[in-house]
């Protein structure tokens, strides 16, 4: 006698259920490969204003930037006052401004307005009281690696030999300034954005030109 067969069936895979669920997961997936740097802007732009004093927003959530007093009521009494024994200081002092020629590296910030930027800078050159610029021929500025380690040359007297960047982050800058001399003095100053609370923000055409 024989025994009937039995025959196993087995059922298809759901797709009909498992489809749409996989369809959001890909949307899900390429919006956030599209959005990434974006996220990572932002993230990184707050990051940066909250460390420099500066206020963030965001719909209900906020934090109020770091306030500048309209006058000096902050007294520090934590220093010694002692005698420049020998003058030495103040001829170290006027040593720089020989060494410089009377020409100084100063720089100005405002609140930048291109997108994962804190602030934009304009960087240049003014003369100390009593000097001019007329024996400067040109002024070299490094960055650093973020701008590609390319030194820009300002040949721009009337203008300070200004150059204008944008930056979300403080930096050191060096200036290589060249006399008509043939000879060349290198300063330093440290971009920072100590005074970032009180920049301006300008429009294109107001901003000093570079």
């Amino acid at each position: 006698m024989k025994h009937p067969e039995t025959i196993i069936k087995y059922d298809s895979f759901p797709w009909e259920k498992v489809f749409p669920d996989l369809l959001w997961i890909i949307f899900w997936l390429v919006i956030f490969l599209f959005v990434k740097n974006f996220i990572f802007t932002i993230l990184t732009t707050m990051v940066n204003r909250l460390k420099h004093g500066a206020g963030v927003k965001i719909g209900s959530f906020e934090i109020d930037s770091l306030k500048v007093l309209p006058n000096n009521s902050i007294q520090n009494n934590h220093f010694i006052t002692t005698e420049d024994e020998g003058n030495t200081r103040n001829k170290q002092r006027n040593d720089y401004y020989k060494v410089q020629r009377g020409a100084m590296l100063v720089h100005k910030i405002f609140k930048s307005q291109k997108n994962g930027q804190l602030y934009d800078i304009l960087i240049y050159i003014i003369p100390q009281k009593n000097c001019n610029l007329i024996q400067v021929t040109s002024v070299e500025y490094y960055f650093g690696k973020f701008w590609g380690k390319n030194i820009f040359s300002s040949l721009d007297r009337s203008n300070g030999f200004a150059i204008a960047t944008s930056a979300y982050g403080a930096f050191l800058c060096t200036a290589k300034i060249n006399f008509n001399d043939g000879k060349s003095e290198t300063v330093y100053r440290y971009i920072d954005f100590e005074m970032g609370d009180v920049a301006c923000i300008v429009d294109q055409e107001q901003k000093p030109k570079s």
